[in-house]
């Protein structure tokens, strides 16, 4: 998605760097088709390629097209954006050991479960000889790099969290949209991403049940459990206080969650799922919006100071924050102060920078432990 290739735009535009982006043309996620894009701005050639199991993170791998750019194109660095025990990754390193074995391999990981959880065999053999291949990873988080760690990864890591895009993601006049979906005069509470139970909707949904001011819940978003949300609104008696908006671009996120006075991400931790980052916080933060996440995975750590944390599942405790930041408007003033303190430690231009810094030290020109 276009919004997600801006790291890479912005390594590309150094002068001393060449770089190559290969992106599936296809891809399948949270219901709905993407379409590769030109993302105009990128300063390196964009090369969308066909797959098989489009959707399927572990499981897809390029059809054809990949051949050429390790044969021809030799490239120093290989950056995979994917997990170790992919198919992709499989295919990468059978790549880069037949056409460009000096060629260095990266590869980035969202592990967020200990290594209790089951495995097949042909991922753990994958994730093995991915391993013995790679010079460097970028673990979503310090967790995700302990894990990493408990999976048998000896080599050198450096934790990269997810980006922001600040021309995308700001503060903007959404007035327009507000009255067209019936958000005006009202405190609005705002959730955005997928509609499944680990999500934690249910508990949302009992949170603003229990408001007794002036609200309305604002949720974007498409998932399998969506029916079973409906009739929990029908339960509550708060279907005439609950908007519902299809997953909707990235590009057009912004707009919505500019609509909000809070956004929450009320995720449960389950046995094969815990949040592992929580992107939407910071997109939140972006936007100026006071953000409340539960305790579940890395939220707390990605919320740091700038927002407010509930225990998963706590109903209560939930609806306790969102009456704070409705009466209290200096904290709600200063939530969004943090908030825009602590992006600058997300935006792309950032990870961009550490991103590069690595590259040197994995290719020798940079002494950085």
């Amino acid at each position: 998605m276009k919004p997600y290739r801006r790291k890479f735009a912005l390594i590309a535009a150094r002068p001393d760097v060449v770089l190559r982006v290969i992106t599936p043309e296809r891809w399948y996620e949270s219901f709905q088709e993407i379409v590769f894009e030109p993302a105009g701005d990128m300063p390196c050639e964009e090369f969308p390629c066909p797959i098989r199991f489009s959707g399927y993170g572990s499981r897809f791998y390029y059809r054809r097209g990949l051949k050429p750019h390790f044969r021809d194109f030799q490239p120093h660095i290989i950056h995979l954006e994917e997990e170790a025990w992919s198919l992709n990754a499989l295919q990468t390193v059978r790549l880069k050991r037949k056409y460009c074995p000096e060629s260095r391999f990266i590869f980035r990981t969202s592990l967020s479960i200990p290594t209790k959880q089951r495995f097949g065999v042909l991922p753990i053999w994958i994730e093995r000889r991915v391993f013995r291949e790679t010079a460097h990873a970028f673990p979503l988080s310090e967790n995700a790099g302990k894990i990493l760690s408990e999976r048998g990864y000896t080599g050198k890591q450096t934790p990269f969290p997810n980006g922001v895009d600040l021309r995308l993601f700001h503060k903007m006049d959404v007035r327009e949209l507000k009255n067209s979906l019936g958000l005006t005069n009202c405190f609005v509470v705002g959730y955005v991403g997928r509609l499944l139970h680990m999500k934690g909707i249910d508990t949302l949904l009992e949170a603003v049940a229990q408001l007794a001011f002036r609200c309305k819940l604002l949720i974007v978003g498409q998932g399998e459990d969506e029916p079973s949300f409906r009739k929990t609104a029908e339960t509550l008696g708060i279907t005439d206080r609950v908007v519902w908006i299809d997953a909707v671009p990235p590009e057009e996120v912004p707009a919505y969650m500019n609509c909000m006075d809070a956004l929450v991400l009320p995720s449960r931790t389950t046995p094969e799922w815990v949040e592992f980052f929580g992107r939407v916080l910071i997109e939140g933060m972006a936007c100026e919006v006071p953000v409340i996440g539960s305790d579940s995975g890395e939220i707390p750590q990605v919320i740091g100071e700038a927002g407010l944390v509930f225990p998963e599942a706590d109903a209560t405790a939930l609806a306790e924050c969102l009456h704070q930041i409705a009466h209290d408007a200096a904290l709600r003033t200063a939530l969004v102060q943090r908030g825009l303190a602590r992006v600058e430690n997300f935006t792309w231009e950032a990870i961009a920078e550490r991103t590069y810094h690595v590259y040197q030290q994995v290719l020798g020109q940079d002494d950085v432990s």
